[in-house]
């Protein structure tokens, strides 16, 4: 009867304690509006004053890199004319990662942070198309085509080898390759990758912890008099998130005797600039708010409490409220900007699965 009892108060302080409307968390760590890696190299009279000039011009930095992550590229032009003192009341905190002064000069690398909300209001109120969803990292199956070989994960594939030294620049959605483990060989060869055999990109797929497969082939070739070389990009985007298949092609061209790495470099970034560009669109936030009622299922009281800090990490979502608590299930009001889709592939970045029918939620094993 006792541990009946005391069972029953620790559930209803847990419920007391959750009830009330909860927010979305905004750290340091939030990967969306915090800007890393911004790089300052001021002169001035005194190191003191190149300091304070760099500091300025980290933040409007930090501002322009947050709307190029966020913003598609036909709305940038809306913010060309944004005033220098606004974007500084936009953020939030500025830490100093590394830093090294001269009598007149300041080098520095500064991390920003922006207001969430401050920056969302912006964008709303100059009825400016933006995203803010954070996807897992795309996973990438670099096939290179050349002399009549396919090479996927040969030694001898200078396509993946790009890949392989992929930084993380605070993108929306990173590219990631594949470890090389045992089990993607198993699942895939070059053959299987070009013929998109889906049951086994979504293995491998799970395999790296991604929601989604990326095929990049690029064919290096000559033309008939062998004056030119060709670099042909065959693209598919495969998601298991909710999400389309999207497709791109495209050729660069250039004279035999000037072909370099460099033309490799610009293959790399068409991938990424297409990438990033599908996401942000199947992304895109009305400025219009959506509530939804969800059923969130969970095992126990740990797993519930790794459910809700999941919540509160997916960006979209602007606050819920817990309006019913059991064992097993909460039921909670959810208040986001975007489409129920938005919803359920956002959640699903975060190893929650939303099922739309029913309105349940559960933590992906």
């Amino acid at each position: 009867m006792k541990y009946s009892y005391l069972k029953f108060f620790v559930i209803f302080f847990i419920f007391l304690f959750c009830s009330h409307s909860i927010h979305a968390v905004n750290t340091i760590e939030d990967q969306v509006f915090t800007i890393r890696n911004i790089s300052v190299d001021i002169y001035s009279n005194t190191s003191e004053q190149a300091r304070d000039i760099a500091l300025e011009e980290a933040q409007i930095k930090g501002f322009n890199k947050l709307m190029n992550k966020m913003l598609l590229k036909g709305e940038y032009d809306k913010i060309a004319n944004f005033d220098e003192d606004k974007i500084l009341e936009l953020v939030e905190e500025i830490e100093v990662e590394d830093e090294k002064t001269t009598a007149n000069r300041y080098i520095g690398k500064i991390v920003v942070k922006f207001k969430r909300n401050l920056v969302l209001r912006f964008l709303k109120s100059n009825n400016i198309k933006f995203s803010i969803t954070k996807s897992k990292p795309l996973l990438i199956l670099p096939i290179y085509k050349y002399g009549g070989i396919t090479y996927l994960w040969d030694d001898k594939n200078i396509w993946k080898d790009l890949w392989n030294t992929s930084d993380d620049d605070g993108t929306l959605i990173p590219i990631r390759p594949s470890g090389g483990k045992f089990k993607d060989f198993i699942y895939f060869n070059p053959n299987q990758a070009i013929q998109k055999n889906l049951k086994n990109l979504e293995i491998i797929a799970a395999n790296n912890n991604s929601t989604g497969v990326l095929i990049a082939i690029l064919k290096k070739k000559y033309n008939r008099d062998k004056t030119k070389i060709e670099l042909n990009l065959d693209l598919s985007i495969h998601r298991f998130d909710g999400g389309p298949i999207n497709n791109f092609k495209d050729t660069i061209e250039v004279d035999a005797d000037a072909f370099s790495d460099d033309l490799l470099l610009e293959a790399k970034s068409k991938v990424e600039n297409f990438v990033k560009n599908q996401w942000k669109v199947q992304n895109i936030l009305s400025t219009k708010r959506n509530s939804m009622k969800l059923i969130v299922n969970f095992n126990n009281l740990k797993e519930w409490i790794d459910i809700r800090e999941l919540i509160n990490n997916v960006s979209i979502i602007d606050q819920y409220i817990i309006q019913n608590f059991s064992k097993d299930s909460a039921i909670i009001s959810v208040s986001f900007s975007g489409n129920y889709n938005q919803l359920k592939i956002a959640l699903k970045q975060s190893d929650l699965e939303l099922n739309i029918k029913n309105k349940r939620v559960n933590l992906l094993k």
